[in-house]
């Protein structure tokens, strides 16, 4: 059970979408991360009234599933209700839809937990808290049970440097460390960097047919980004089917060689004049196969 709360309206705009035509992967974090703080609102406790109990939230997990690409012009509308609670975290799930045709086109759920912003650590919600929590869990509508959200990403046969990077003060939110959209941002240039690393070429693609699209991200959170740091991020493949490819990535500390995040990421293959996935040519999925052993 939860109580569901209209959180954010958007428009897919042409800036927002890639090469491919659709709403590109980072710009979904970024609207279902502004929708986020907005759920923390709804829910009776925004981040300036959790400050005044000792902390806020910052997301641990994220697992996102691209149901149906979002075309230039879209409206959309992002809705959501936190639907689990622990003594550290709470789970928010947001869904966002077509306002026009109603199509459900993405879900982000988030596994957030209550962090003390002056020991940098993890911290118990407070007791006053947790009658705004029950409230939300306890809601009138339904939910349905999604799958156990993994704690670890797979390990490839090999890693390969796939993007380099610095946290610029701008891309820092209020509580000065890399805001969330971010990591998507850099993770998803890595990915298209990716596929040449391993052999597959875009212009191998395009002469087949096909182009890769996302169908679902896992992002964990292991430790902030703060302004100044220096990054690279390493990705390989965990896993090849008929169809899609699972990568994992992970966002390591230059200076320090800390893993700051890791990610797992499926890419579906696609045929850009059907709109729909299609299996992996077989000359590429040999190349492919090769980075897998």
């Amino acid at each position: 059970m939860t109580t569901w709360h209209e959180l954010h309206t958007g428009v897919v705009h042409p800036w927002l979408c890639d090469q491919f035509g659709h709403l590109n992967v980072r710009n979904y974090s970024n609207l279902f991360n502004e929708a986020q703080f907005f759920a923390y609102a709804r829910a009776g406790f925004p981040q300036s009234v959790a400050l005044k109990h000792g902390g806020h939230g910052v997301a641990a997990i994220c697992r996102t599933n691209f149901l149906k690409e979002l075309p230039m012009g879209s409206l959309i509308n992002i809705d959501g209700g936190m639907v689990a609670s622990s003594n550290k975290t709470f789970t928010f799930f947001c869904r966002m839809y077509n306002v026009e045709t109603g199509e459900l086109h993405a879900t982000s759920e988030s596994l957030e937990v209550f962090f003390d912003p002056t020991s940098r650590k993890s911290a118990v919600i407070p007791d006053v808290l947790r009658p705004f929590i029950q409230n939300q869990i306890n809601g009138p509508d339904e939910f349905e049970a999604q799958p156990e959200l993994p704690r670890t990403i797979s390990q490839p046969h090999r890693w390969f440097e796939t993007h380099g990077g610095v946290c610029f003060p701008w891309h820092c939110d209020q509580f000065g460390h890399m805001n969330v959209r971010w990591y998507a941002h850099f993770f998803d240039d890595a990915m298209f960097h990716t596929w040449p690393k391993i052999g597959v070429n875009w212009r191998d693609m395009e002469a087949r047919g096909v182009h890769t699209v996302t169908a679902s991200t896992t992002t964990y959170f292991q430790k902030e980004v703060k302004s100044a740091d220096l990054f690279r991020i390493e990705s390989g493949i965990g896993r090849c089917g008929t169809k899609s490819v699972t990568f994992s990535q992970r966002m390591v500390n230059v200076e320090t060689q800390d893993i700051h995040a890791s990610q797992s990421v499926t890419e579906v293959f696609f045929d850009p004049n059907t709109r729909t996935a299609v299996q992996i040519p077989e000359d590429l999925k040999k190349i492919i196969l090769k980075s897998t052993s």
